[in-house]
């Protein structure tokens, strides 16, 4: 949105996986704009992030789980009269095979990582400050020196052992932001709190504000409310206090109804 910061908070740990998931993606692809050495160093360390978060979280059950939620949620959708039966039927399409995608895989995500030498090593080495460093790691120089074309070629490849991870995560992060409405609200000197509705499973809270504010949102939520406190900067040396002003904000929460 243009003048406008987007601010979110997820509600639960698996949410936070998907936006954590998310954030490593854009990353890495931001990183590969660039055609110096030092950003292929910058994507191969994006790279290894994902594969490390990946190795930790079973991920591939969890997002399983979250597609066939979507998938039961918008085949109700098919019985109501004002619903787009285009797009719907093209969300179907993808939900149905990026479960295909999911469901047929054989190994983990991150096994073809732990037959590769070379990103192994720079592995090992990343946890220790400066340990990727050319005497340190004379393959890893090596490879950096190759032409621009060919570390994005090889990048490219690395990375392609995520795709139905990475595409099945965007469309379960669309859907779930998709599924709410914006309402304006107010936060008198700077607080806000209000009830949920328990008969509805919220995923994310999203705070839309004006780009030039002064302020910005410090959020907690559970299953039955969410307080939200908008914090300034006096200088910026200093600790953030609360807004004496009342704020103006757009608020989404962001979920289903519980089936």
């Amino acid at each position: 949105m243009k003048n406008k910061i987007v601010y979110e908070q997820p509600l639960n740990e698996r949410m936070r996986s998907w936006l954590r998931l998310e954030h490593l993606f854009n990353c890495v692809d931001y990183r590969l704009k660039g055609l110096s050495d030092w950003d292929s160093r910058s994507a191969v360390e994006g790279v290894l992030e994902i594969f490390e978060f990946v190795s930790r979280n079973d991920i591939k059950a969890e997002l399983i789980k979250d597609l066939e939620h979507h998938l039961k949620q918008l085949q109700r959708w098919r019985e109501m009269p004002q619903v787009d039966d285009n797009l719907l039927n093209q969300l179907l399409e993808k939900l149905h095979n990026f479960l295909d995608a999911l469901i047929s895989l054989e190994r983990p995500f991150s096994q073809g990582f732990q037959e590769h030498h070379l990103l192994n090593s720079i592995q090992q080495r990343c946890s220790i400050p400066g340990g990727t460093c050319r005497f340190d790691l004379p393959a890893y120089h090596h490879w950096l020196q190759r032409n621009a074309k060919a570390r994005h070629a090889d990048l490219l490849e690395w990375l392609s052992s995520f795709t139905p991870l990475r595409e099945a995560n965007e469309l379960n992060l669309y859907l779930t932001r998709q599924n709410a409405l914006p309402s304006s609200e107010i936060a008198v000197g700077g607080f806000f709190q209000a009830k949920l509705n328990t008969q509805t499973a919220f995923q994310i809270i999203r705070i839309t504000l004006p780009q030039d504010a002064l302020y910005y949102p410090e959020m907690s939520g559970g299953k039955h409310r969410i307080t939200l406190r908008f914090l300034e900067h006096r200088q910026l040396r200093d600790k953030p206090i609360q807004t004496e002003q009342d704020v103006s904000f757009e608020l989404c929460c962001c979920g289903a109804a519980l089936a």
